[in-house]
């Protein structure tokens, strides 16, 4: 059983420091506890992963909130107009997300720096070296647990990754149902105002631009499915922000969703059953899709739809359209890093394999819950 003091007092006494910032967050903590404790079924391994990942979570906000507070500069950072990328694993989203990344003119959150965001103790600005270790040895680690994992996402510890890495540290994210069975968690999660995660996603991004002088004048590419359910949020936050959607048949990503979560959840837990990851997710999924789809619909202009099939097809010629929509130049340099970061990463990763009915899942479902969007982008 995981002990929410003795977490709070581990984080604590790593850090020596007291103050976690919004009370809402640490509210999140201990029910994801309360949660794990009585609902996820985790096996030796998943409970000593969770206490140290939960451990890890809380001294980082702790070390945030001291930053802000000690180095107020922080928070006058600006985040410019940032590129957001929405879409479902399998729908390119990958793919344009990094594609933009490789622009010298952008910058993006790496893997490490979402698992490890804040700095050391005596750790100098523009050095994270020894977090940047930390984070390959945890993506190593995940590959020797779960080899089929790359197979489903392009792991890289030190390349463009997803900033709900970030929205962890606020215990509103969907990042611990993505690999345990929380139903009180998720529940309390789906009930609580998101304006909350998002304000703290601005605030560690300007942590992270303050980190690395010269970032500030580079323009943010930000990406992850969570965004769907949420972008009207992200919008508040980032008024001028240019939102990508990436589009693909629901038939082929949601049993792609379902078979990662189903891949993370195999060496954490005694026990799982497909039938329910395919029912919460098949559910969630047409929920957020169908959400940000209306947001799009009342705000055109910060949105941009992009076909996978045309994306696999000829993403250059995708990303003249791209930067046409976020008002800069498709310059050589940008066409040249783009062309340089896919001979880079045109191996195969294996294929990966799934289907509904192995998530309890019919066609039918899928027509039914996700029949607006379908009509709308792929018919």
């Amino acid at each position: 059983m995981l002990d929410s003091k003795q977490i709070i007092n581990a984080a604590k006494n790593q850090t020596n420091l007291e103050y976690f910032g919004n009370p809402l967050f640490l509210e999140g903590f201990e029910c994801l506890v309360q949660s794990i404790n009585e609902e996820a079924d985790l096996n030796y391994i998943g409970m000593e992963a969770q206490q140290h990942r939960l451990i890890g979570i809380l001294a980082n906000l702790l070390r945030i909130e001291n930053a802000c507070i000690q180095h107020p500069e922080i928070l006058t950072e600006e985040i410019k107009s940032p590129v957001v990328i929405v879409g479902l694993p399998r729908t390119g989203s990958t793919m344009t997300h990094r594609l933009l990344a490789s622009d010298p003119r952008h910058t993006a959150m790496l893997w490490w720096e979402g698992r490890y965001p804040a700095m050391l103790d005596n750790e100098v600005r523009g050095h994270p070296n020894e977090r940047m270790e930390m984070g390959k040895a945890e993506v190593e680690a995940v590959m020797q647990a779960s080899p089929e994992a790359l197979t489903i996402h392009p792991w890289d510890y030190n390349g463009a990754d997803e900033e709900i890495l970030l929205l962890e540290h606020t215990f509103l994210s969907t990042v611990p149902e993505s690999f345990m069975r929380l139903p009180t968690y998720s529940k309390w999660v789906e009930s609580q105002d998101h304006i909350h995660a998002y304000a703290q996603l601005k605030i560690m991004l300007q942590y992270l631009q303050w980190q690395n002088p010269g970032r500030g004048k580079k323009r943010w590419v930000l990406k992850s499915p969570h965004h769907l359910g949420f972008i009207d949020k992200l919008l508040k936050i980032f008024p001028d922000s240019k939102v990508i959607q990436t589009h693909r048949d629901p038939l082929k990503t949601v049993p792609s969703f379902c078979s990662m979560c189903s891949n993370l959840f195999e060496p954490l837990t005694n026990s799982y059953n497909k039938n329910a990851i395919g029912h919460h997710w098949a559910h969630k999924l047409a929920k957020v899709l169908n959400h940000c789809m209306e947001v799009s619909n009342s705000n055109k202009e910060n949105f941009l739809n992009l076909e996978f099939q045309k994306m696999i097809k000829d993403p250059i010629l995708e990303m003249e359209q791209v930067y046409k929509f976020i008002d800069e130049d498709f310059t050589d340099q940008a066409e040249n890093a783009m062309n340089a970061w896919k001979e880079e990463n045109q191996h195969e990763m294996g294929a990966h394999q799934y289907s509904l009915e192995e998530f309890g899942l019919e066609s039918s479902f899928i027509d039914s819950y996700f029949s607006e969007y379908i009509n709308q982008y792929i018919r």
